[in-house]
């Protein structure tokens, strides 16, 4: 008896499981030791089976990449849209960012901490793979145009900004011997202590305010 079609949403599920045993894989032993036939093992699935979803490797790991974009950029765009000042939602986009990297701490190690060793190094040059910083690029240029953030250049406030908590995140999720306590609280307390370096002095208004 044939097999009966699955719907779209089971579909999805079954990419998402997948998808969420590669970055557990990955995180724990590297990108050489993924495989199809690990990813197989690990979900509990045939080679045959897999395959309907995920042709080869590679297909595996670009989907599980832009699935982190995807991610990111959704994040970033819902703190863009929020009607709060400038400050408050360069808060909130670097707490959002937090959020995604505490929630799912295989996937930011995967993403932003192992190395990838030119995965995917072409996709790089896909405008949607840097939407995320842009994003947060476009939030740090509001906030300086008013006057809420030193005048430098959006981009480099914002990796100031960026790197600052990216940093504490890393940290809290890659040392196991070191106790970070609230790691979600210490982030946001980074997040508050880079704003304030950031802020706008007197020195740093114009001669006529």
């Amino acid at each position: 008896m044939p097999r009966p079609s699955m719907s779209t949403p089971e579909i999805d599920a079954v990419r998402r499981r997948l998808l969420e045993t590669t970055g557990k894989i990955i995180a724990r032993e590297g990108y050489d030791a993924f495989s199809m036939r690990r990813l197989g093992k690990e979900a509990g699935m045939s080679a045959s089976a897999l395959y309907r979803y995920f042709p080869a490797r590679r297909n595996v790991l670009i989907a599980y990449w832009l699935d982190t974009v995807d991610e990111l950029t959704r994040r970033c765009e819902a703190v863009r849209d929020q009607d709060v000042s400038p400050v408050d939602k360069l808060q909130a986009v670097l707490c959002a960012y937090a959020d995604f990297a505490i929630e799912d701490r295989d996937r930011f190690r995967v993403f932003f901490i192992e190395n990838d060793k030119g995965q995917f190094s072409d996709l790089v040059a896909i405008d949607a793979a840097v939407r995320p910083y842009r994003l947060f690029v476009e939030i740090v240029g509001a906030a300086i145009a008013a006057g809420k953030i030193r005048p430098l250049p959006s981009a480099t406030a914002a990796q100031i900004l960026w790197g600052s908590v990216h940093g504490v995140l890393t940290l809290a999720i890659t040392i196991n011997e070191i106790d970070f306590g609230d790691v979600r609280r210490l982030a946001e307390i980074t997040a508050l202590t880079a704003l304030r370096g950031l802020a706008v002095s007197d020195k740093d208004k114009p001669n006529d305010v």
